[in-house]
């Protein structure tokens, strides 16, 4: 028996981030007791940028040739009997590309109690009290991936002959299995935000002077960009020619006697990738109080608080997928001709099982 049997494989581009930016902050921005004619700026800016770029590129080619052969023998011209027997050609090809993975967990999960308020302010005092929180992510995914797979193999267990043999001629040929398998899981990204909750926040102008101007703003802005993308461009060729056939056992002056064994071939390709998911939590949990309490005569008092969560998700994928096999099995063209016995040829079974499975592109957001 000759067996041969190749393992191949390619992994590329793992890449895993886990990152937390949790602050548990109290500010407070206040004018208070403030004088006559006065200008009070009491202001607050807390700005969170986080910028994270993970992308991969994967180039494979995997070219693999195969040949076996047991037949082509001769077993002519004995005085007396002449007989062959091969033995099986078996191969075994598996081929696994595994790579460019992007998965990144970000957790913003703090809170921000944020107050703004303008206390007892003096006459015709200009009084602002801010506290401005931004929070800024900005996540990119990238993946691009090319793939050749070449597979060839070539088993021969045929070609054989017992001819002009005085006494019989047999020829009994062993089976010819091929497996070749070949799977592609490529370009996949995964991204886990959570913002947290905002906590409470409060504006407010209490006791405020006559004609005095009071602002008490409170504003939190969350922006999250998040660009998923992938390329994925794969190209399968598998030949596979099985011969078992091809035999002959002429011209003998006994029995001529051809048995062939059987013909097997199984391919298997399954293509996978280009998978994009986001799951996006939080932003939304806030206490908020707002209020103008005591005001002086013709003061222009405004407490405001303002939230704004802006989330954009881009998420692309772009897939060219060729798969191409030329299959070729042959248990016949055998020959028991012109003996003064019986002649007899017996074939085997020639089985073809194909498998290919195409998953790609697919893009979730929850």
């Amino acid at each position: 028996m000759n067996k041969q049997k190749l393992l191949y494989g390619a992994a590329s581009g793992f890449a895993a981030l886990a990152f937390s930016l949790t602050p548990v902050l109290a500010a407070e921005a206040t004018n208070s007791n403030t004088g006559a004619n006065s200008d009070n700026d009491a202001k607050i800016d807390i700005d969170n940028d986080v910028t994270i770029s993970q992308e991969n590129f994967l180039d494979v080619n995997n070219d693999i040739s195969v040949n076996i052969n047991t037949g082509g023998n001769t077993a002519d011209k004995n005085t007396g009997d002449g007989s062959v027997s091969t033995g099986d050609g078996d191969a075994t090809v598996s081929i696994s590309n595994l790579g460019n993975s992007n998965s990144a967990s970000i957790n913003m999960s703090g809170s921000v109690d944020a107050s703004a308020s303008n206390d007892t302010t003096g006459f015709k005092s200009d009084n602002d009290a801010t506290v401005k929180v931004e929070n800024d992510f900005d996540l990119t995914q990238k993946n691009i991936a090319k793939v050749n797979n070449y597979v060839d193999i070539d088993v021969d267990t045929g070609d054989n002959s017992a001819d002009k043999n005085t006494g019989d001629g047999s020829v009994k040929t062993g089976d010819g299995d091929v497996e070749v398998s070949i799977e592609n899981m490529l370009n996949e990204n995964d991204a886990e935000v959570d913002l947290g909750s905002i906590g409470e926040a409060s504006a407010s102008n209490d006791n405020t002077g006559a004609k005095s101007d009071n602002d008490a703003i409170v504003k939190i802005n969350n922006d999250v960009d998040i660009l998923q993308g992938n390329n994925l461009s794969v190209k399968n060729h598998v030949d596979v020619d099985v011969d078992t056939g091809n035999n002959s056992a002429d011209k003998n002056t006994g029995d001529g006697d051809v048995d062939t064994g059987d013909s097997d071939v199984d391919v298997e390709i399954s293509n996978k990738g280009n998978s994009n998911d986001v799951d996006v939590e939080g932003g939304d949990d806030i206490d908020a109080d707002v209020s103008n309490d005591t005001t002086g005569f013709k003061s222009d008092n405004n407490a405001k608080v303002e939230v704004d969560n802006d989330l954009d998700v881009t998420q692309k994928n772009k897939t060219h997928i060729h798969n191409d096999g030329d299959i070729d099995v042959d248990t016949g063209d055998n020959s028991a001709d012109k003996n003064t016995g019986d002649g007899d040829v017996d074939t085997g079974d020639g089985d073809v099982d194909i498998d290919v499975e195409t998953d790609v592109n697919s893009n979730n957001l929850d």
